[in-house]
């Protein structure tokens, strides 16, 4: 039996393990669409104002796994890839979902109810296709909340999702959400945050538009045939005044020429 040296076994052991391949590093966007982000208000005061976000959809499959990935971008604005990414991993051989990504998770604007509403799509997706999997939970970084209200908000939007928290410290910034199945999700966020945008609302908005502005157009002619029928009527009184005056004026002349003569 061939027998290995040490100094092989200690290059075997000191061999770095490469990370497993991503299936999914070249995939590619497969649909877009536009939400509005409405605009927030503090008492009389506007704090945040109205905004355009385009979200970017992927949607692939490799095998047994399913990739269904959402990306956030405002409009105007260039966010780094770990930037409004959220997305769910779905593996169809043992019949399980995960939610993600694995690092920390960020939102820009935040308090603008980003947060919610991809969630919400990603368990409306997932409702839709594989509703009785199981659920690896997920994992809650410190990282991932900045203050007291960036918890509480996290928080409010997991639990409001059918989430159960449990906490790992004191401060309880990091721990577990955790729920059994896809089926016992809620998928709902804060229509008053976030809106999305319809074609055929976007239509009817063009159309309707068009419309008044064909009717403001068709006064604003009608007003300015009016005041052109005013200019006109003021030109010929002027130039009838104009003739009376100079009528008088000559008869006033004549007459004086008869006095004089």
């Amino acid at each position: 039996m061939n027998q290995v040296s040490t100094s092989e076994q200690d290059t075997i052991e000191q061999k770095p393990v490469s990370p497993p391949r991503d299936p999914f590093a070249r995939a590619r966007p497969t649909d877009v669409y536009w939400i509005q982000l409405k605009p927030i208000y503090k008492g009389r005061q506007l704090a945040q104002a109205e905004r355009l976000a385009r979200v970017t959809v992927i949607q692939e499959r490799a095998a047994h796994l399913e990739l269904f990935r959402l990306k956030v971008v405002c409009d105007g604005e260039t966010k780094a890839d770990t930037d409004n990414v959220l997305e769910v991993l779905v593996d169809h051989k043992n019949r399980r979902v995960r939610f993600g990504p694995l690092e920390n998770v960020r939102m820009l604007p935040a308090q603008r109810g980003l947060g919610g509403y991809l969630l919400a799509q990603l368990i409306e997706w997932c409702q839709r296709s594989c509703g009785d999997y199981s659920i690896t939970p997920l994992i809650l970084h410190t990282e991932e909340v900045s203050s007291e209200e960036s918890r509480l908000i996290r928080e409010k939007l997991l639990r409001r999702a059918g989430f159960d928290l449990s906490y790992s410290n004191e401060e309880q910034t990091a721990g577990r959400a955790q729920a059994n199945r896809v089926s016992s999700l809620i998928s709902s966020w804060n229509t008053e945050k976030v809106a999305a945008i319809q074609i055929s609302d976007i239509l009817n908005q063009l159309r309707e538009q068009e419309q008044s502005n064909r009717k403001q157009q068709a006064q604003l002619s009608q007003l300015q045939r009016v005041i052109d029928d005013f200019k006109n009527n003021d030109l010929s009184q002027r130039f009838a005044i104009g003739c009376l005056i100079v009528f008088a004026i000559f008869q006033a002349l004549m007459l004086l020429w008869v006095v004089l003569s």
